[in-house]
């Protein structure tokens, strides 16, 4: 009686030992005793808590696409209209001065222009604005309306400066950085840099945008004052102590230009969200208008 017993549990002990080793799991429990723990939890490497996700992380849910690797750090680089050269974006950003203050980003988007944000600036008195390049050239310029260039913004708070002066040794000669023709979809990926100054080098990090209402319920926001319609709403995987002053940054897609961060990266603590306006090419957005139109045979619709 005793060998088919043995049999049967030596057979049992085959069947959980197999089951344990294709999983990656322990076995806690003896066959003939109570529970009874086979390791110190401090030292078991491949232990890892689960983390909850609550009902604010399930609105700004990760998106399935196997080709964005979210998270990972690298340059974006941007791509010219004219000559399709390739430029990695250090090499056109600058640093923006108030009152020799340091102030907030910026970047050069043609051989004469540079696009930020009002909330970079303490007020609106001075139109004169002091940068500096990322090889420290001071620059010089003017606050000038953005409807007064090739630009297309959908939000006020995009502010343009005109050069008095075109840069020496740059990319944008006679040249345009391309920026977004179109509006960019819900969880699509993009790339949401962040100028160091200490280091004079960018942290970047693929992500994907949100839905606006996701950063209105992380700031708790509900009436609209500062997430606005216009604004796009972008996934932060990175969590700081503090608020990172990104403020200026440019949110990049594709090579090209789509948004400049208003609140900087993280602001207030721990809201995972960063908030950008938008900017478009006026004339390309115009273009990709008709081409919708176009596409969708509106005039067959009418008759």
């Amino acid at each position: 009686m005793l060998r088919p017993l043995c049999i049967i549990q030596i057979l049992l002990l085959a069947f959980l030992a197999n089951a344990s080793a294709s999983s990656n799991t322990h076995v806690h429990r003896y066959m003939l005793s109570g529970y009874k723990a086979q390791h110190n939890p401090r030292t078991q490497m491949d232990y890892k808590r689960r983390r909850t996700v609550n009902k604010d992380e399930q609105i700004a849910s990760a998106p399935n696409n196997d080709t964005a690797q979210y998270g990972h750090s690298k340059e974006p680089v941007l791509t010219l209209t004219k000559s399709d050269k390739k430029v990695p974006l250090h090499e056109l950003m600058v640093r923006i001065y108030q009152q020799n203050k340091y102030m907030c980003m910026g970047t050069l988007i043609s051989e004469m222009l540079v696009i930020t944000t009002t909330t970079c600036f303490e007020d609106d008195l001075h139109d004169v604005v002091t940068m500096k390049m990322h090889d420290d050239q001071p620059l010089e310029g003017k606050k000038v309306p953005f409807n007064q260039t090739y630009l297309k913004g959908a939000d006020p708070m995009l502010v343009v400066i005109q050069l008095t002066e075109s840069p020496k040794n740059s990319k944008v000669t006679g040249d345009t950085v391309k920026l977004c023709d179109s509006e960019l979809e819900v969880y699509e990926p993009i790339e949401m840099p962040l100028w160091i100054r200490s280091r004079h080098s960018i942290h970047s990090q693929t992500t994907y945008t949100i839905p606006v209402q996701a950063c209105r319920l992380r700031m708790r926001d509900p009436d609209a004052v500062v997430a606005t319609d216009t604004m796009i709403c972008v996934k932060n995987f990175k969590y700081t102590r503090k608020c990172q002053m990104a403020i200026g940054n440019p949110l990049v897609h594709d090579e090209r230009i789509c948004g400049i961060n208003v609140a900087g990266h993280n602001c207030p603590a721990f809201t995972g969200v960063d908030l950008y306006i938008r900017v478009y090419d006026a004339l390309a957005f115009s273009i990709m208008g008709m081409e919708i139109i176009k596409d969708s045979r509106i005039e067959d619709t009418i008759l």
